[in-house]
């Protein structure tokens, strides 16, 4: 006589023979793990890219989010400012004899002592459009120059802040501080902190 096991899968109740039984057990145990790999990879967080959240913080970072640090300055100007691409990279110039360059979050905290506040756009669509100009800028005047004396209108020279105004001047036809695009006059970092239709999200290391 043929010894025969009863078998529940997906709610339904099967007999087969011992030794088909076997088989089909193996068969099961196979599809089930494979399911449970290809389901936990479907459904794995945006959260785990490190690249996501500001470093050390609970902050996810979007395009076009402005960055203001306490951590430097130079010839005149108090504080350093950059922008967050569409890739979530960072894009400034860093001072007197360097250029614009699009660097990680990571590195960028580094470099700042991790002193930077977050300061976001009210329009996440505006802010992305921002993002993604000053990304093409970065790589298309990546030999641009550090100055401060020029209009805020210009490419071949610039700062800190400037591509920040720029960036969403040109990028999304926002005029941050209402400034004029022939103006000499400094958009300076801290003035970041002020503007109209802006909201800080995050702040790291000390502002007292």
């Amino acid at each position: 006589m043929v010894k025969r096991d009863k078998i529940l899968f997906q709610g339904e109740v099967y007999v087969f023979s011992r030794k088909s039984s076997s088989i089909l057990l193996l068969f099961i145990m196979i599809f089930t793990l494979c399911t449970s790999v290809s389901f936990a990879a479907e459904v794995k967080p945006l959260a785990d890219d490190p690249g996501v959240y500001y470093p050390d913080t609970h902050t996810k970072a979007k395009p076009g989010d402005m960055l203001v640090s306490n951590a430097t300055s130079s010839k005149g100007l108090t504080g350093h400012a950059a922008i967050v691409t569409d890739n979530l990279t960072v894009v400034h110039i860093g001072g007197v004899g360097q250029h614009p360059e699009e660097i990680s979050l990571s590195r960028f905290f580094k470099r700042y002592d991790n002193s930077v506040k977050v300061i976001r756009y009210t329009s996440s669509r505006d802010a992305k459009k921002a993002g993604e100009w000053a990304r093409t800028y970065a790589k298309e005047y990546s030999d641009a120059d550090y100055s401060l004396a020029v209009k805020l209108s210009g490419f071949d020279y610039t700062y800190c802040s400037k591509i920040v105004w720029q960036a969403y001047y040109y990028g999304a036809d926002v005029n941050l501080g209402n400034k004029r695009p022939n103006s000499t006059t400094i958009f300076e970092p801290y003035g970041i902190l002020d503007l109209d239709d802006t909201t800080e999200v995050e702040e790291t290391g000390d502002w007292r």
